[in-house]
């Protein structure tokens, strides 16, 4: 299988050199444009703050309720707060970087990283809200409900259900104090190296989404498999979808939670040096895109104007009913699915 698909890869770029490179402007404009100027910062951060001793002082502040309902220790509250805002990949760079320092045990990691890989709150605001729906208001919002589901999504992948355990203090393997400066410039490798990931990723999966277009474009709701495919560029189709407000407010919702195959891949780059793994992460990511999308459908039949400060509302179509009801299955039978899976393995 993965001969035939390198074979496919091989022969897609060679026959196809025009959409090959239109979709690699694609990729480097949507990085250099949206992802990086919102991403950069927070990788420098995330990583500098690990390094600076700030991850100590945060873990002893959120250890009581991360242990109360993730059954994880004080240590991963960095990972646990960076990832929850600081857009993706944050939180798996930041998990990587925790496992790598010897603050958190690969099971932890592991855990932190299933659920803690968010958009950030701009990218919720400017590209969702303002961008799709003509409101601020409505990205707010969306960002909330994204939140909610992935503490959800927690509780259901990544709660421990073992023993209790009682954490001790942090405590890390001695190693020589680094001053800050030293500290600064690891930091900002570490968040070139990471840049470099994500805008690889980008380009190669917007070359993908170029090379899938002519197909896409003949199948109903090919943007909303865009989006499952690479976020940006799905997300920026939506307004072509013949569908009302709810439905598209659901779709985004979900798809912002699912995060698209080209995060999925990004985090699994970024998890590899570190031996970070990552099963589970893509079940745990379609979980997190079904809550989100019942949350918001839900918030919408509750209440429309909390979501539509100025966009129209609209009554939802019939295929709308069955798709929420997709979801609500989807999230009702993923934690069956996953104890199968479980006894499967011992």
């Amino acid at each position: 299988m993965k001969l035939f698909l390198s074979l496919a890869l091989f022969a897609a770029f060679l026959l196809c050199p025009s959409a090959c490179a239109d979709g690699m402007r694609d990729g480097l404009s949507l990085a250099a444009r949206e992802a990086l100027p919102a991403l950069f910062p927070f990788f420098v951060t995330s990583a500098l703050l690990v390094r600076t001793g700030f991850a100590d002082a945060l873990g002893r502040l959120a250890a009581r309720p991360l242990a109360r309902l993730y059954g994880l220790p004080p240590a991963a509250a960095p990972a646990v707060i960076l990832g929850l805002t600081g857009g993706y990949p944050v939180g798996a760079a930041t998990a990587a970087e925790l496992l790598q320092q010897g603050a958190l045990s690969p099971k932890d990691a592991a855990r932190v990283n299933s659920f803690c890989n968010c958009a950030s709150p701009g990218f919720c605001i400017g590209l969702i809200g303002l961008g799709l729906f003509g409101s601020a208001r409505t990205g707010a919002v969306l960002y909330i409900v994204h939140i909610l589901a992935a503490l959800l999504a927690g509780l259901l992948t990544a709660r421990d259900r073992g023993t209790p355990r009682a954490f001790p203090a942090i405590s890390r393997p001695s190693a020589p104090q680094e001053g800050f400066a030293t500290a600064f410039c690891a930091a900002v490798r570490q968040a070139a190296a990471t840049a470099l990931t994500v805008t690889a990723f980008l380009t190669v999966f917007s070359i993908l989404l170029q090379l899938a277009a002519p197909v896409l474009a003949r199948v109903p709701y090919g943007a909303a498999l865009a989006g499952m495919i690479e976020l940006t560029n799905g997300l920026d189709r939506l307004p072509l979808l013949p569908l009302p407000t709810g439905a598209l407010l659901t779709l985004a919702s979900f798809l912002l939670g699912f995060g698209g195959l080209a995060v999925q891949f990004q985090v699994r780059a970024i998890a590899a040096p570190a031996e970070l793994p990552v099963d589970g992460f893509a079940a745990a990511k379609l979980l997190h895109g079904a809550l989100a999308a019942l949350l918001t459908a839900l918030l919408f039949r509750l209440s429309p104007a909390a979501l539509t400060a100025f966009a129209p509302v609209q009554a939802a179509p019939p295929l709308f009913r069955p798709l929420s009801a997709a979801l609500l299955a989807a999230a009702a039978l993923f934690p069956i699915w996953g104890r199968k899976k479980a006894k499967d393995k011992v």
